[in-house]
């Protein structure tokens, strides 16, 4: 009792402290709950009462909930002679089941509000076994004064993360809770094995997609002894032989373009030139469920290791340089474009608004012909207009030029006819734009086609995109991004592709002409990954959250209050939009 007693006045004496000052050493407390209580301070949690906030639009019918209901109820037989609740949240931290063993108990939780509805994050309610676990991502174990919140300090708590036993990701939490007079370490490991038991269930429940995604990987792995990757929307599965096979850099490439050519919804056989310069042969075959794709598996061969001998490049064979991007996909379309410029014959680069289609025939009429001598043309020009363009200021000197036209998917088959043929008479080149490539009747009028992937399915080249285009925007001044900023714009999803990018670091000169690029400096869009696509009113009131916080220097509370909001209202709007500035 002597030992319970002294370690409970350390830890109110060490929690008294910190509220005192927020920077006082916190030795002997335990390294998880130390960094909880400053991430609680930070957070403005209040340190005397609970004020989760309940939430009225729970899907208490989920599979989460379905998989994890007969762990629970066995885990609520299991401690019956103890009185606990046993409680399952959301990856929010939201309470979507909770099964008691005593009735006195279940009236403490509900005056707690420990209940199905209401939000226990860390940010709201303090050190716990239900936000801690989010915020550390691993179980936890609190016992009394270990919590942050002086009402919940009669009580233990025991959590552990449920995870989604395909994607790795957090998918909720399981806690058992009690009164700390009826805590044992033994919670701890009930809680982690029935955690490990809802992960079982949910490896057998899987949706069809994922299912059949994980069916094949694991066949074409039993069958063959080579390397086997396994590419899904939000999963990527590599076999031993693989990660061995494979630095880390080429595997990331190697996923990136597998996640990019499985929209395409057919096999494929390619040669991919990766980073560290070893190629390798991908032959993949797209896994499809209901018409739709759930990704594919491809079985993965060296062809030529890095430094060990020539490579099957189409690119070296026209005398191209080789692009510096490490975007296997990007590689090969530059390498076909490369041919078709380089014999004068007409090329179409397809792909999303943005990912920089034309900039990719400008530079490679750059590298095969030499500078200028390209024209661009839209929809709205006519045949006579661009014959007159043609003439000058271009003329006839050199090679012939090449004329770009821009968004063909756009036009009117006249129009693209009548242009064409003014291209031709007047001995032009021409090469196009477009969306994706599809089968219109205007792709009969070029020999071949290429489609550039997204930035999204290219981050490995994100640094040099960015020093390429902050040397275009800021040309002789010392203008750089800090580790910070960069780990911002990562985690972005970039629908805009490379001009979106472009457009946030040209906003983001404007605030640092020169020196130091700050993550606080990038535009309000940066600082969010939201889970889907956002409407206007969103966007306008995530950059007013956003803008807030700056303001605040972080400080969530003097957020709230400038935006005229409750804590808890800031909390879910910044989990929602993923805000992490």
């Amino acid at each position: 009792m002597g030992d319970l007693l002294a370690r409970h006045r350390l830890l109110a004496t060490a929690r008294d402290a910190l509220l005192v000052r927020p920077d006082v050493d916190l030795s002997g407390i335990p390294a998880h709950v130390a960094a909880s209580w400053r991430r609680s301070l930070a957070c403005g949690v209040d340190p005397d009462v609970v004020t989760g906030r309940y939430h009225a639009d729970l899907d208490v019918g989920s599979r989460l909930v379905r998989c994890a209901r007969p762990v629970l109820e066995q885990l609520t037989e299991q401690t019956a002679g103890v009185p606990v609740c046993v409680v399952l949240t959301d990856d929010r931290a939201r309470l979507l089941l909770r099964l008691d063993t005593t009735t006195a108990i279940g009236r403490a939780a509900d005056g707690s509000n420990f209940a199905e509805g209401f939000g226990y994050d860390e940010s709201a309610v303090g050190t716990n076994g239900v936000g801690t676990v989010l915020e550390s991502g691993r179980s936890v174990y609190i016992v009394g004064a270990e919590h942050f919140v002086e009402q919940l300090q009669p009580y233990a708590c025991a959590g552990a993360p449920v995870r989604d036993p395909f994607t790795g990701r957090i998918e909720g939490v399981l806690d058992v809770s009690c009164r700390a007079e009826h805590s044992s370490p033994i919670l701890h490991s009930l809680v982690r094995s029935a955690a490990a038991r809802i992960q079982d269930a949910l490896l057998r429940d899987r949706d069809a997609g994922q299912q059949a995604l994980f069916d094949l990987y694991t066949r074409v792995d039993a069958r063959t002894r080579r390397a086997v990757l396994a590419v899904g929307p939000r999963t990527v599965l590599a076999n031993t032989m693989l990660q061995t096979l494979l630095e880390p850099g080429d595997l990331a490439a190697v996923a990136e373009h597998a996640r990019f050519v499985m929209l395409r919804g057919a096999d494929s056989d390619d040669r991919l030139d990766l980073p560290s310069g070893v190629q390798v042969r991908l032959r993949s075959r797209t896994v499809t469920v209901g018409g739709s794709v759930a990704g594919l598996v491809a079985v993965v061969a060296v062809l030529h290791e890095a430094g060990g001998g020539a490579t099957r490049r189409t690119v070296s064979r026209c005398s191209v340089p080789t692009p510096s991007s490490t975007s296997p996909a990007w590689r090969a379309a530059w390498a076909t474009a490369a041919e078709a410029v380089r014999a004068g014959a007409p090329v179409l680069a397809g792909g999303e608004p943005g990912t920089g289609r034309r900039r990719l025939l400008v530079d490679l009429n750059r590298v095969v012909h030499g500078p200028g001598g390209v024209l661009e043309v839209e929809a709205t020009d006519t045949a006579a207009d661009t014959a007159a363009r043609l003439l000058h200021p271009l003329g006839r000197s050199g090679p012939s030029p090449l004329v770009v036209l821009r968004d063909i998917d756009r036009w009117d088959g006249d129009v693209f006819s009548q242009l064409v043929a003014a291209v031709r008479e007047n001995g032009a080149r021409f090469a196009a734009t477009a969306a994706v490539p599809d089968g219109s009747a205007l792709l009969t009028r070029f020999r071949c086609s290429v489609t550039l992937p997204p930035l999204r399915n290219r981050s490995g080249d994100l640094p040099s995109l960015v020093t390429d285009l902050l040397a275009e925007l800021g040309p002789g001044r010392d203008v750089r991004l800090s580790a910070e900023a960069l780990r911002t714009l990562a985690r972005y999803a970039w629908p805009g592709n490379v001009g979106e990018l472009r457009d946030a670091l040209e906003a983001a000169v404007r605030r640092r002409p020169v020196g130091i690029v700050e993550a606080a400096d990038l535009p309000e869009f940066c600082q969010s990954a939201p889970r889907g696509a956002l409407r206007p009113v969103d966007q306008a009131e995530r950059d007013m959250i956003v803008g807030a916080l700056r303001v605040s220097g972080g400080n969530r509370v003097a957020a709230a209050a400038a935006l005229g909001v409750a804590r808890s209202t800031l909390y879910r709007k910044i989990a929602q939009y993923g805000i992490t500035g």
